[in-house]
């Protein structure tokens, strides 16, 4: 299994009061406004479980009891398989995976600069995700503008699913996408049936917010929970814009849409997986941009996974995000902004966790093996502080006495690798020997980090008659497809 156990204890930052405040408006949101579901399928299942439904304006407004017994069926932890069982992930509980960049339409790195994603850096952002351990789930994914809209869902999933031995994200946008990536997946373990009740695919379900699911999202996310994967329900919430201005009732608002389409997914299929997802950010005013890593994000994260908690639903936290340009200071600052709310908060999926720049619309290859690098430091972390008398080391102290040094000791080669973390682009030279070496920043030093570890790249085996019916799946669909246009 990929993943680190969360050995802290979650932050609550909102009061006992607060947090019931926030529970009951979101109750009173959905009962006397509403929210908008764009698909007759869905309307006609809130309806049949007596819910009003106003026909004209697809607006379905739910009763708080039907509402909080409906969502109590979704799981409250689960297990993702991947092609290599170790790389199957828990997701709930104590358990806390990374996932990587996904969805930008251009990509970058220091020697060639910022372009229009290709298929080409697709497979290169795949392989170097599966030489990085920390990446438990999931594979980079940009907008390949060399591949036909229309068919391109198909080729992406083929090249994760050829390229990478960990777990899948897929497409659901829409009904089309959304069964063929499910029968891709079928074809990968063997049937339909085997993926019903062992999830393997995990798929994007956003809101149109305020409190709007769209056709597209709405037909993703029934199509995913009648086959039994996974829906990560993820409003994308932006405080002043998308929302109200102040942040409890952008948590309230994001509330009401997560447990709307939770409740849905379980009128589907009774346990259908799902995570609670929060992208809660504020507007920047002065440019009409989403605001990362800045207090109010971090604020946000910690108040939707007390939120999650409460319906004991797991949860995943916007990400690990900036929108810096390149990895400088900014980036850094905005990312550690980020990342210390999504542990503290005790969130389990945290996609976007190494890779995004500029504000989510460039996937960069430097700033993969930094956040990596920054992510590993975690899993120290949680390894805590162990005190036993191996660790406590009296008779050592006793042997070294007043004065001297430890480096000689037995007990120290014993223990250095373990108690510390040795990062692999970090410097710490002398000043002299750091001139003497080229003065390379850390820019510098993680593009030759990431080529390293591409060129270390080893493509996993997948079994020939798999390969074949994929590829005929693939191209039957893609003359099914093509026929239409």
């Amino acid at each position: 299994m990929r993943g680190f156990k969360n050995t802290l204890k979650p932050v609550n930052i909102l009061s006992s009061e607060a947090e019931e405040k926030v529970h009951v408006a979101t109750l009173r949101m959905l009962r006397e406004h509403g929210v908008v579901f764009e698909d007759a399928r869905a309307l006609d299942l809130f309806r049949a479980a007596g819910q009003k439904v106003v026909a004209d304006a697809q607006r379905v407004h739910l009763d708080p009891e039907f509402l909080m017994a409906t969502i109590r069926k979704a799981p409250s932890q689960f297990t993702i398989r991947a092609r290599d069982p170790k790389n199957d992930v828990v997701i709930g509980g104590d358990n806390l995976v990374f996932a990587p960049v996904s969805g930008p339409p251009f990509v970058m790195d220091r020697e060639r600069g910022r372009r229009e994603g290709t298929v080409k850096d697709q497979h290169d952002l795949i392989r170097l995700a599966e030489t990085i351990e920390v990446m438990h789930h999931g594979c980079p994914e940009v907008a390949c503008k060399d591949l036909p809209v229309e068919t391109r869902h198909l080729d992406m999933l083929y090249d994760q699913i050829r390229l990478s031995s960990k777990g899948m994200i897929g497409d659901a946008w829409s009904t089309v996408r959304a069964v063929d990536h499910i029968a891709m997946m079928a074809i990968l373990f063997g049937g339909r049936e085997a993926i019903a009740d062992a999830p393997v695919l995990l798929g994007i379900i956003n809101s149109n917010s305020p409190l709007v699911y769209d056709a597209p999202m709405a037909e993703g996310l029934i199509e995913y929970a009648a086959a039994g994967q996974v829906n990560i329900i993820t409003p994308f919430i932006m405080a002043g814009a998308t929302s109200p201005v102040t942040l409890a009732a952008a948590i309230a608002q994001q509330n009401a849409e997560s447990l709307a389409a939770v409740a849905l997914a379980q009128l589907v299929r009774p346990g259908a997986p799902c995570i609670y997802g929060s992208f809660l950010t504020g507007l920047e005013m002065r440019t009409g941009a989403p605001s990362f890593g800045r207090p109010e994000a971090a604020l946000g994260i910690l108040g939707s996974a007390q939120m999650a908690r409460r319906y004991k639903l797991p949860c995943r936290g916007g990400g690990v995000l900036t929108n810096s340009k390149i990895p400088d200071h900014q980036a850094g600052q905005e990312k550690v902004m980020m990342l210390w709310p999504l542990i503290l908060g005790g969130v389990n999926y945290v996609l976007q966790s190494a890779g995004w720049s500029d504000g989510g619309l460039t996937a960069s290859f430097e700033q993969m093996v930094m956040d990596a690098e920054m992510l590993e430091m975690i899993g120290r972390f949680f390894a805590g502080v162990p005190v036993d008398d191996e660790s406590l080391a009296l008779d050592v102290i006793g042997k070294v006495g007043a004065g001297g040094h430890f480096l000689a000791q037995e007990h120290t080669r014993r223990h250095f690798k373990t108690e510390f973390y040795f990062p692999a682009m970090a410097d710490t030279q002398p000043y002299e020997t750091w001139v003497k070496m080229g003065s390379r920043d850390a820019y510098e030093r993680a593009t030759e980090r990431w080529k390293k570890l591409l060129a270390s790249y080893v493509e996993p085996t997948l079994d020939e008659a798999t390969d074949e019916a994929l590829r005929d799946f693939i191209a039957r669909r893609k003359r099914d497809i093509e026929a239409t246009l």
